[in-house]
């Protein structure tokens, strides 16, 4: 059995004496990969982080890092211990230093390290913080302490990183800039993580793994690819909110029908015996436009998103739909108005429920 970089097996993530997250499994395979925790407010994304960092124990399971046992019910390496760096969503400086002496903090924690794989000059390039390093705390915005704090834990160099919603605080404009060079670095320094974040394209974006926590469990942990694509329960959909689930009856092994869309074909990921009642998945990229198709729907909403539209169809039952369409489409259709779906439907990947 290979080696796992960091194992975690059947840990119940405790804070306060009440168990948060319940005999959670999961693990990173390799030295320098990055995974994201998502999951809805207070459901215990940071508890888990706080533990995995030693700030708290835990009564059950077994935390490994590098083949070195960390947290059992028995045995906990003390934080100070662990070379593991948390950088909590508050950023956590000291108000009493400037930003460029709060970061410098970080290289002098691992001054002993004999090789430096990134110097002070790249981060402070990479994360655009020139500018604050003279200003202290109270001085700069919440963006730009939150980037402070990130370098700061960067120049650690630690054997596993933990970043706790590490660009919530971050313009919109310049987020996208920032999850590039955060992405560049990890990937040069080679430091394991753990990003938590309830914004799912973020998550898709650093992670080579997502582990999708719901009403106390790791629902799903895989790919970003197929947490999106194939997600695993009726939560997990309803958690990404990216589509819908309709009514349908398995016809054969690659059909099924719809009342409202009629007969749909595809590769199902999960066999159903014919005959089967099932709830389809339905997300806004399976549908395509096609407004000499004889299946109408009516347009009740339309949004903008710049490259695209996301525009929702009523159906004859009332279902609501979401379909997407490239924004340069030839026909814009206004609310109230009819809105063509190309037969015969085929959709790739067949989710159902």
């Amino acid at each position: 059995m290979s080696k796992k970089f960091l194992e975690i097996k059947n840990v119940d993530f405790n804070i306060g004496g009440k168990a948060k997250v319940k005999n959670a499994s999961f693990e990173i395979e390799n030295e320098g990969e990055t995974i994201c925790i998502l999951g809805p407010s207070g459901i215990g994304k940071t508890t888990i982080l706080r533990t995995i960092a030693g700030l708290e124990k835990i009564d059950k399971g077994s935390i490994t890092l590098n083949d070195k046992l960390l947290s059992s019910k028995i045995e906990h390496i003390e934080p100070e211990h662990r070379n593991i760096s948390l950088a909590f969503q508050d950023n956590s400086l000291f108000p009493h230093y400037t930003v460029e002496r709060n970061i410098l903090l970080g290289a002098e924690k691992n001054k002993e390290k004999k090789t430096q794989k990134i110097s002070l000059k790249e981060i402070i390039k990479l994360l655009d913080i020139s500018k604050i390093l003279s200003k202290y705390p109270h001085e700069i915005s919440a963006g730009e302490a939150q980037r402070a704090s990130l370098a700061r834990s960067l120049l650690t160099q630690p054997d596993l990183l933990l970043l706790d919603e590490p660009l919530s605080n971050v313009d919109q404009s310049f987020k996208e800039e920032i999850q590039v060079a955060l992405k560049k670095i990890l990937s040069k320094l080679k430091i394991t993580t753990i990003v938590v974040t309830h914004d799912s394209y973020e998550a898709f974006y650093l992670g080579n793994k997502c582990a999708i926590i719901l009403n106390g469990q790791i629902k799903q942990f895989d790919s970003p690819y197929n947490v999106y694509h194939f997600p695993n329960s009726i939560e997990v959909v309803n958690f990404l909110n990216r589509g819908v689930l309709v009514p349908a009856e398995v016809t054969s092994p690659k059909s099924l029908v719809n009342e409202d869309l009629g007969t749909i074909t595809g590769n199902f990921i999960k066999p159903f015996p014919i005959g089967s009642k099932v709830k389809l998945l339905i997300q806004p990229e399976d549908l395509q436009h096609d407004d000499t198709s004889n299946l109408k729907l009516e347009v009740v909403d339309r949004k903008f998103r710049g490259t695209s539209f996301i525009y929702t169809l009523k159906t004859l039952s009332n279902m609501l739909i979401p379909v997407f369409v490239h924004s340069h489409h030839i026909h814009q259709h206004e609310v109230d108005e009819k809105f063509g779906i190309k037969r015969p439907i085929n959709i790739d990947h067949i989710v159902c429920f």
